[in-house]
């Protein structure tokens, strides 16, 4: 698959359409090797991988349990949650590993590493797999299951897998959401 292609074609599955086999080893240092090539100001690689799949997965539930105690109304609800995140295939955890003493932004250092997740979910789409990158509060027990530092967040919760089905993205049109701009006429719509 050429870029254009995995660019044009690649799109976000749900964690609970994903199925085995998630990536080999082989196809997981490429996809985190593709990830290293993002544009990194200062080449200070401010990000952290951390991948998560079998034994893994099981022993994640008691880390979610944890931090979600005392926010969670409907048991019901929270325990499919729980059963869709652990038999997800592989999950990777991207997240900060931010350098404030460097003169690159600390926003500049964070976009990188979101940069990162994306290239992530691209090489995976490449390589005939599926994925979708969550976002996720960075709280006390899975600061302490990554150990991470004080100011690192958590970027992305990559799951990977095979889907179970593959469907085309569904795509907007560029023009609805792109202005042009010059001084004399100001910014208009794309035309």
């Amino acid at each position: 698959m050429d870029a254009i292609e995995a660019l044009m074609t690649r799109r976000s599955y749900p964690r609970g359409s994903l199925i085995q086999p998630a990536p080999n080893r082989m196809a997981l240092e490429k996809i985190l090797q593709a990830a290293m090539t993002v544009p990194d100001h200062g080449n200070i690689k401010p990000w952290r991988f951390v991948v998560i799949q079998g034994q893994g997965m099981t022993d994640l539930e008691g880390v979610l349990r944890a931090m979600y105690e005392g926010q969670v109304e409907d048991e019901i609800y929270f325990n499919r949650f729980i059963e869709e995140i652990i038999n997800t295939p592989m999950m990777i955890c991207v997240y900060t590993a931010l350098n404030t003493d460097h003169k690159v932004s600390i926003l500049d250092q964070q976009l990188a590493g979101g940069a990162a997740c994306e290239h992530i979910l691209l090489a995976a789409h490449a390589m005939g797999f599926g994925g979708i990158w969550h976002t996720q509060e960075t709280e006390g027990a899975l600061r302490q299951m990554l150990q991470m530092g004080e100011e690192d967040q958590v970027l992305g919760v990559i799951s990977l897998g095979t889907p179970k089905r593959t469907s085309g993205a569904k795509r907007q049109p560029f023009a609805d959401y792109t202005l042009e701009w010059n001084q004399q006429s100001g910014l208009q719509p794309w035309a």
